[in-house]
């Protein structure tokens, strides 16, 4: 009785690590023919990366530039605001 048990014990431990053994077989062999693929997709958010830091940079630039202008388009929205407000009244 007690052998059948160690006996079920092992068989059910070898088949679970020859399971673990070939999926990681697998996932190391996906891995190995997936590697050109994955290394453009890095390239390309790289590349992704660097576009938005220029662009942030720019807009920057222009924020800086252009500060009076964003002042007076918040005033004439707000007095456009006002007036609004005190037609409907």
């Amino acid at each position: 009785m007690i052998f059948e048990g160690v006996k079920l014990m092992i068989v059910g431990m070898t088949t679970v690590m020859l399971f673990l053994g070939l999926m990681i077989y697998f996932i190391n062999l996906v891995a190995r023919l997936t590697k050109n693929v994955a290394m453009r997709e890095l390239e390309a958010m790289k590349r992704e990366r660097e576009l938005l830091a220029q662009n942030r940079k720019k807009v920057k630039e222009t924020v800086v530039d252009n500060g009076d202008e964003d002042i007076a388009v918040i005033a004439a929205a707000v007095a456009a605001f006002e007036a609004e407000r005190i037609a409907r009244a």
